[in-house]
This record gives structure tokens, sequence and C-alpha cells, in this order.
């Protein structure tokens, strides 16, 4: 079984982002969002990376980097990249879309 990375994350949030084709948005602006939302999820709950040293949140991860989290984290992250990068696209914004994608982020990362 192959771990998850920091990748797969930004792939699943290029699904409702429908960017395939990384048109819209850059893998390194992706990748900024899911370093911030990795911080925001260590803020909510500090205790999942609880005896986690080899691969903490410091907002600095690469692409390539192994998700340090189980598989379920993995779509909640996807959500909040989703989220910021419907927030900053300003020809495409969809306001209800972006929130909605930060609401599943914030469910998620509550649990």
């Amino acid at each position: 079984m192959m771990a998850f990375t920091y990748q797969s994350a930004v792939d699943l949030a290029r699904i409702p982002l429908n960017d395939a084709g990384k048109d819209r948005y850059p893998d390194a602006a992706l990748l900024s969002f899911a370093n911030h939302g990795m911080l925001q999820i260590f803020m909510r709950r500090p205790d999942l990376f609880a005896g986690r040293f080899d691969n903490p949140p410091h907002g600095e991860h690469l692409l390539t980097d192994v998700f340090p989290l189980s598989g379920e984290y993995v779509q909640i992250l996807a959500d909040y990249v989703t989220a910021r990068a419907e927030m900053t696209d300003d020809e495409y914004i969809n306001a209800g879309r972006a929130a909605m994608f930060m609401q599943l982020f914030a469910s998620g990362a509550a649990l």
C-alpha cells in the first residue's frame, strides 16, 4: 500500500476545482494552501500529532512529503485547499462554494 503525500491532497482538491490540467492553479499555490491547512488541523486537533515527531506540520512540506495523518484526513485537507483556491480566484469566485468547502474542512477537522 502506497502512503499518501501532500500531492494526494492537492490532486483531490483539483477535482472540484475542475483543474485536472493544472491550468488555473499551480501546484505551488495549492501546496501553500495545503501547508496552511495542516497548521489549521494542528491548531484544532493537536492530539492527532501526539508522538509524531517524524513529520510534524511546519508549513513547509513538499508535494512528495508523506502525509502525516491517517488517510481520512487527506480529503479534509483537500477540502481546505479547495476552499482557499475558490476564495482567491477573483475571475471565477463563487463564495457559496468556498464557504461550503471551508465548512466541510471545519467539520472534518473537528472530529
